[in-house]
């Protein structure tokens, strides 16, 4: 599986975020995206995700040798992401069996035990209007991370997160991204210096 960015770039009337991006992302390998406030590195994140559109150039995901078709790219996809909200009337069993329609668990993955890892057993009939910013970052990872994908995108993961949950989040990542491609978009080298082989920085002229 591959990721490449050609001549990428995106511009707002008077505002350039980053311009003619050239990249290639490959499976069983993880990435740091970094850069100034401001550079991009979200709306990178979105534009490879399909939510936004670059101002030029292209994404291409490519599977033994063939471009894979729009229509189809969303389901190799685990992104987490502050700007990504969770649907507060469902509880987070309803969560689940949401995803499950729709998105196969990793294989060997017991939902339940990362449930439990994640210290969220308590509250699987709750309500997530009812969790803290924390607890639904950890639901947003189990999300992203659990269900099979091909490529992780994370923004930010360890946003709302203390030190017991930081943990938690190296351990699951440690454990759920071995074959994938991995982009983590962050300027804190926690986030991302146990994993990523390259760091990236799209601040650079």
């Amino acid at each position: 599986m591959q990721l490449v960015l050609e001549g990428l770039s995106k511009k707002y009337p008077k505002n350039k975020l980053f311009e003619d991006l050239n990249q290639t992302f490959e499976s069983n390998n993880a990435y740091a995206i970094t850069g100034e406030n401001g550079s991009g590195k979200s709306t990178l994140v979105k534009i490879i995700a399909g939510v936004t559109a670059p101002s030029k150039g292209q994404v291409k995901f490519i599977e033994r040798g063939k471009d894979v078709k729009k229509e189809h790219i969303y389901k190799l996809l685990g992104i987490c992401a502050p700007y990504l909200t969770l649907i507060e009337e469902f509880t987070l069993k309803e969560h689940l069996e949401f995803h499950s329609k729709f998105r196969s668990l990793q294989v060997g993955k017991k939902l339940m035990d990362e449930i439990e890892n994640a210290n969220l057993h308590n509250s699987i009939n709750k309500a997530v209007a009812e969790f803290s910013s924390g607890m639904q970052q950890r639901l947003k990872l189990i999300l992203c991370c659990c269900f099979e994908a091909k490529v992780i995108l994370l923004d930010e993961p360890t946003a709302h997160l203390d030190s017991k949950g930081i943990a938690w989040y190296k351990d699951l990542l440690n454990r759920t991204i071995d074959e994938k491609i991995t982009l983590i978009a962050s300027n804190d080298p926690a986030e991302y210096n146990d994993f990523a082989k390259k760091i990236i920085n799209i601040g650079i002229e």
